[in-house]
C-alpha cells in the first residue's frame, strides 16, 4: 500500500513540474511589452505593477496612491506629499521591459484571461441584474 501511495505522490509531482515546463514554454515568446514602445504614467501589466514613466519602471502601486499612515507612493517610495508633475509618456529600458515580460510570464497570462472572462461588463452597478421598466 505504502508504494502505491509513493508512486501517486512521485507522479504527480512529475506531472506538475512538467506542466509549469510546458506553460512556460507556452509563454516564452509571448510579451505584454515592447521595447522602444512609449507607455503612459500607472500603464498596467496584471501579475507586475504600474508604470511610472517618470523613473521609466513598473511598481506594485499606482503613482501617487494614497494610503493613510504611508503617504503618497510614487517612484518606488512613500512621500508625504503627492508628486504635481504631469508625467509624460516615456520609454522603458530594454532590460526593464525583459523583466516585465519574465515577471507576467510566471504570474500566468492564462489565469488572467480566464479571471477577466469571468468578469461581467453589461452596464454599471446594480442595472446588469433590472428588467425592462423596473
Amino acid at each position: 500500500m505504502g508504494y502505491v501511495i509513493l508512486s501517486i505522490v512521485i507522479v504527480a509531482i512529475v506531472f506538475a513540474l512538467f506542466s509549469d515546463v510546458f506553460r512556460l514554454r507556452k509563454f516564452e515568446k509571448m510579451t505584454v511589452v515592447n521595447p522602444g514602445v512609449e507607455y503612459p504614467n500607472n500603464y498596467h501589466v496584471m501579475g507586475v505593477g504600474y508604470y511610472h514613466a517618470a523613473s521609466e519602471s513598473w511598481y506594485p502601486q499606482p503613482w501617487n496612491e494614497y494610503r493613510e499612515g504611508r503617504g503618497y507612493y510614487w517612484n518606488g517610495t512613500w512621500n508625504t506629499a503627492p508628486d504635481q508633475r504631469l508625467v509624460p509618456k516615456s520609454t522603458p529600458s530594454p532590460a526593464e521591459v525583459d523583466r516585465v515580460n519574465r515577471q507576467w510570464r510566471k504570474a500566468d497570462p492564462d489565469a488572467t484571461r480566464r479571471f477577466w472572462d469571468s468578469v461581467e461588463r453589461e452596464g454599471f452597478g446594480t442595472a446588469i441584474r433590472r428588467s425592462e421598466g423596473s
